[in-house]
């Protein structure tokens, strides 16, 4: 009996000491795994950084307090940068799912394979890069850092992580701002307050005494709207010296509280272009924003007269 409960108890020490063992197995190796950032570097100093895809690729760097597309000059809202670093900050190593560096074309996160290639700079010096692969899930993707043979599941979708251009410039880069003056093909307007009328200063021998009707504000406003919301579409190398047989072409004359604006806009081969004279490129517009401010004339935006109103109704 004794010795049973000798070795009863010999069982129990046994026991205890592979059940501490195995807990201190499982908190080590917790240890190890425990997430931390996956670019470790000090992101208030990157001032510029480049993406890959497996066609191309875009440069983006910080100009004074302004960030903007390297070659083409053209800036990009802060937000779409915040968010972006952030969203690259925040990724956090875990659990790696391959560890070997066998694994990382398998994954698509191999210098010479993958779907994004991310790397920021601080001073023209590399601070990290990032690797972006294959998705084993919806808004995630395979990551690995360039120092770091360890492939971790990130929640962040490559789709997020654009090498296009248009996904990055400020679509609202040539649209006015606070207007008082337009001037278009047949008209000329000016804002006195918050009232628009026909601008008929000049040489009164050529003005006379004409009346040219009752301007209808909404439609100004309509029109003003227009100009402060435009939203180019694409960049082009479109030329208009070189292209012959071109629909249509005029210009408008803006000025708001910023300066004194160019816009010239042109419909060919049933495409629709628009340059500001403080740019050097022709971006495309969509139709129906186009057509919005080439279809007004001076006699669409007159106020309708009660007859002529109910008789538009019949």
């Amino acid at each position: 009996m004794r010795q049973l409960k000798f070795w009863l108890i010999g069982l129990l020490f046994i026991q205890i000491i592979v059940s501490g063992s195995l807990f201190w197995v499982n908190y080590i190796s917790s240890l190890e795994n425990k997430p931390i950032q996956l670019l470790n570097i000090d992101w208030a100093n990157v001032d510029k950084f480049t993406i890959e895809d497996t066609v191309g690729g875009i440069t983006i760097l910080k100009s004074d307090d302004s960030w903007l597309l390297s070659n083409q000059e053209l800036p990009v809202s802060d937000v779409d940068i915040n968010k972006f670093l952030y969203n690259l900050m925040t990724l956090k190593t875990g659990w790696p799912i391959a560890r070997l560096p066998s694994s990382h074309e398998r994954f698509k996160v191999s210098e010479n394979k993958f779907i994004r290639r991310v790397e920021l700079f601080s001073k023209n010096q590399s601070l990290g890069k990032l690797l972006f692969g294959t998705s084993i899930g919806l808004r995630q993707s395979n990551v690995r850092a360039i120092n770091d043979d360890n492939i971790y599941n990130a929640k962040l979708d490559t789709l997020d992580i654009s090498a296009n251009i248009e996904d990055w410039f400020d679509k609202s880069l040539i649209s006015a701002n606070d207007i008082s003056q337009i001037k278009g093909r047949n008209y000329s307007l000016k804002r006195i307050g918050a009232i628009w009328q026909f601008d008929q200063s000049g040489p009164s021998i050529l003005l006379g005494k004409r009346t040219l009707g009752r301007l209808d504000q909404s439609k100004v406003s309509n029109l003003e709207l227009a100009l402060t919301k435009l939203k180019i579409h694409k960049i082009t190398s479109f030329k208009p010296n070189s292209q012959e047989n071109i629909s249509e072409n005029f210009k408008l004359y803006v000025v708001d509280d910023i300066g004194e604006w160019t816009y010239t806009f042109i419909k060919f081969d049933r495409k629709f272009y628009v340059n500001r004279n403080d740019r050097k490129e022709y971006f495309t517009l969509k139709e129906e924003v186009y057509k919005s401010i080439a279809a007004i004339t001076q006699l669409k935006l007159l106020a309708e007269s009660p007859e002529v109103a109910e008789r538009n109704k019949n």
